[in-house]
């Protein structure tokens, strides 16, 4: 329908979607944010509110739907977290009789650039990321607009875009701008949904390349990569209008991936990193040792354990902050009580430089900045390099403390938020509205001395402002000289020329107050503007101190110890425990050894019953190595490692409905990416490969990619490798390189043959899965428990099942034991 049919607002409404056809277009009129048509249904299905209609012209109705604007905040959270584009549009001058006010979008709310707390997690970030394609170069560019964090890398070679999409899985960006060829954006679109991410184009047409100098490190062809992606990066935030003109807000980190022990998607779900798997949220090796007292600290937590580092200089040098704090509890409670204070002073700072900062924000920022002497003061030598980064703010604090009031309203329009002390004319002003004020309470004695009034009162009401109030039952004794104002059901209002003159002085003052305290305070804001990159470097500082403490609390409360490493590719642990099992469970976990070595037990095979623990032995050593190379402390007695490039899991089952792949697909898929990528320095955590189809088939399959891993000589990667094919124990007769351990169990007699597992890895290989015994356990029926063991009996040894096992067409009946009922019952 062309806007020419429409009401002149519904004309300016929609000629302003017609900019912005991407967004939900929410216009302020008075007191709240309306949507119109096609865009009032959508709002009014994604908040569950009303929809109404409103005239549009020529006898005509429009869908309508609104919410109040002092609303605003929860209701975008909302439209935000749907992955939903809000586009708002402002009053740009005040309403005038018979006359448009003029109305503009000033801003493009979309789930990458929103900078607001209530709609962001204080413990996440929230990454906006772009995506570039030169010859056959990737570029990644990403940025967290509310913390100005920003990094960018290039990939190429010939899984450079698998590559590319396991480094977007791992940053997890809620938002990505694909400057790339349109048939690349299409196969890209269903992986980015499945991240749960929204694929947006560059918007402005395709971004221009110019010719830019090289970045140290990477190729002509990269640092082209590079530039695209962060040049769409700025047009898009840019367009927003969150930054008020500025593109990327901070200077990129560059890096390579090989800086950082490569985590693929489904290592990190099998470790479950940062992100549970099942229903409890805190199951998660992030949750476990996130004791982190700031925002700032658990953020930067999160980014440590997603990308361990490989430089062992700056792994000692974390591990020695630690330590150092370990054995230090007083200092390490000092310094933990005084972060408690300190606010996400990398957000404050980021609203700062867009100018978009409210009092509340700078009165936090001054309880921040007041922590960071006592902090130097208690903090250890071995933190000198970080407090070195924190600039010298006597300067912003003391005009703080000068000019923002002790408890400042919400927004400068609230007034209050200025000292009168900081400006002689607004102390005048404050002075003027104070005597004022007191002049009315002398008028109304006064009157109702004069008039015999005894209820007299002066009131003030928004319409019609000051009036004297007076009820029914005195109209007679109103004086002559009082001119009716407005008629109540209890009594009437009145003005007077001393009340009139009274008013005028006290709105001219409030006028004045409120026109100074806005100047005042975005000439603070302006002062402080100039020190966001220092404050911001402050705040970086702050979060990596909060994350040592956090590191060594939870060593000191937990018992870990300090891993140790060497130069060759080893992994040796003494009494390993699972982090995350032994703070969930609350109990004591049954500790394990491993020992793999430089060339002879490289390759450990480990066969066990089914619930024995194989899967947790396996989760355990991986997180004990990612907790290592983040610089953590480990739960363990002792542990010695060489530095791991890459951790690979092939852990647990699982279909890919979305992409129609099944449980065993998935399986050999992960397992290529294995043999596909992994090296010497590599980790490799196998569990049951070959599960997923037939016996044989299975069997061969796990037997051929044990043999091509070992046939690796030198190159061999560290493996541990859990199956149910007792067979493959036989491979340690012919691979020096491999050995056989077990998860012991022992069949307790008296429980019905049920296993009794002890969760010890010992040297050499099991026997037996003891599937019945757990099949039993979990309650089949004990007809189909004796049926199967008859059967197992049957097949020993045994390759054809018919010929040796005749088929039975009807079950004894049986009678389910209590026992067997009760797990059916739960």
């Amino acid at each position: 329908m062309a806007a020419a049919k429409f009401s002149p607002m519904l004309e300016q409404y929609f000629g302003m979607k017609a900019k912005h056809p991407e967004a939900i277009l929410l216009s302020r009129v008075g007191d709240f944010y309306e949507a119109y048509g096609d865009d009032a249904e959508t709002v009014a299905r994604a908040l569950q509110i009303a929809l109404t209609s409103k005239e549009a012209g020529a006898g005509k109705r429009v869908a309508m739907a609104g919410v109040p604007h002092h609303a605003l905040g929860g209701y975008l959270a909302r439209l935000v977290a749907a992955r939903f584009i809000v586009a708002l549009a402002e009053q740009l001058e005040a309403p005038q009789p018979n006359r448009l006010v003029r109305r503009d979008v000033v801003r493009l709310v979309t789930p990458g650039t929103v900078i607001e707390e209530q709609l962001l997690d204080g413990k996440q970030n929230n990454y906006l990321a772009a995506v570039a394609a030169v010859a056959d170069t990737f570029a990644l560019a990403f940025v967290d607009v509310s913390t100005s964090y920003c990094a960018a890398t290039a990939i190429a070679g010939d899984d450079a875009y698998d590559e590319l999409l396991a480094e977007l899985a791992r940053i997890g960006p809620v938002e990505i701008v694909a400057d790339v060829p349109a048939d690349l954006r299409a196969s890209m679109s269903p992986v980015v949904e499945t991240m749960g991410a929204r694929l947006v184009t560059p918007g402005l047409g395709a971004v221009e390349t110019r010719a830019r100098e090289s970045f140290d490190g990477f190729s002509i062809d990269e640092s082209l990569a590079i530039h695209r992606a962060l040049e769409a990066l700025a047009a898009f935030v840019r367009r927003t209008g969150v930054t008020n003109g500025e593109g990327v807000p901070g200077e990129p980190n560059l890096y390579r991936r090989q800086h950082f022990l490569a985590l693929d998607p489904a290592t990190r779900k099998h470790l479950e990193l940062t992100r549970a798997a099942g229903q409890n949220a805190r199951a998660t090796l992030l949750a476990t040792l996130d004791s982190c007292v700031t925002s700032m600290g658990s953020r930067m937590l999160g980014r440590w354990i997603l990308a361990p580092l490989v430089d062992r200089e700056r792994i000692t040098a974390r591990q020695d902050a630690v330590g150092s704090f370990v054995g230090e509890h007083s200092r390490r409670d000092a310094i933990r009580e005084l972060l408690k204070g300190a606010f996400d002073l990398e957000r404050i700072a980021q609203k700062i430089r867009f100018r978009r900062a409210m009092p509340r924000d700078l009165a936090s920022l001054r309880r921040t900045l007041e922590i960071l002497r006592p902090l130097a003061q208690v903090a250890p030598p071995v933190l000198a390099p970080l407090l070195g980064r924190i600039a010298d703010f006597s300067d912003v604090l003391a005009d703080l403390q000068r000019t923002l009031s002790d408890e400042p309203p919400a927004t400068p329009s609230d007034g209050g938020a200025i000292r009168p002390q900081a400006d002689p004319e607004l102390a005048e002003c404050l002075a003027l509205r104070t005597d004022a004020r007191a002049k009315l309470f002398e008028l109304e004695q006064r009157e109702r001395e004069r008039t015999g009034i005894k209820t007299l009162k002066v009131k003030y009401a928004s319409p019609f402002g000051y009036a004297i109030e007076v009820g029914k039952s005195y109209a007679d004794s109103v004086p002559p000289e009082y001119v009716r104002k407005q008629t109540l059901t209890s009594g009437e209002r009145y003005v007077t020329p001393e009340l009139k003159e009274l008013e005028l002085a006290i709105s001219g003052a409030q006028t004045r107050q409120e026109r100074l305290e806005q100047e005042l305070f975005d000439a603070l804001l302006e002062r402080i503007a100039g020190r966001v990159e220092a404050l911001l470097a402050a705040a970086d500082a702050i979060a990596e101190i909060d994350v040592l403490t956090s590191l060594a609390q939870c060593a000191a409360e937990r018992g870990y110890v300090r891993p140790s490493f060497v130069d060759e590719s080893i992994v040796t642990i003494d009494d390993g425990r699972h982090p995350v099992m032994e703070a969930a469970l609350h109990s004591k976990f049954v500790p394990n050894d491993l020992d793999l070595q430089a060339t002879q037990r490289r390759f450990l095979l480990l066969t066990g019953p089914n619930m024995g623990g194989k899967s947790t032995y396996l989760r355990q050593t991986g997180l004990l190595a990612i907790m290592a190379q983040i610089g953590s402390f480990v739960p363990a007695k002792k542990m010695v490692l060489g530095i791991v490039d890459r951790m690979f899991t092939r852990i647990g089952a699982g279909d890919d409905l979305a992409s129609g792949q099944s449980t065993f697909y998935m399986e050999m898929a992960e397992a290529a990416t294995i043999l596909r990528r992994s090296t010497q320095r590599s980790l490799l955590l196998i569990d049951e490969v070959g599960r997923g189809t037939g016996t044989l088939d299975g069997l061969a399959i796990a037997q051929a990619i044990c043999e091509f891993l070992l046939s690796l000589g030198e190159r061999t990667p560290l493996v541990l490798f859990a199956t149910h094919f007792h067979e493959l124990c036989a491979l340690s007769d012919h691979w020096s390189s491999v050995v056989n351990y077990h998860i012991t169990a022992v069949e307790n007699t008296s429980r019905g043959g049920a296993p009794v597992f002890s969760h010890r890895v010992q040297p050499g290989s099991s026997s037996r899965s003891f599937g019945i015994e757990v099949a039993r356990m979990a309650g089949l029926p004990e007809a189909v428990v004796e049926r199967a063991r008859e059967i197992a009996d049957a097949l020993s040894g045994e390759a054809d099942v018919e010929a040796r096992v005749p088929m039975r067409k009807k079950m004894p009946k049986r009678a389910p034991t209590e026992s067997q009922l009760s797990l059916l019952r739960s």
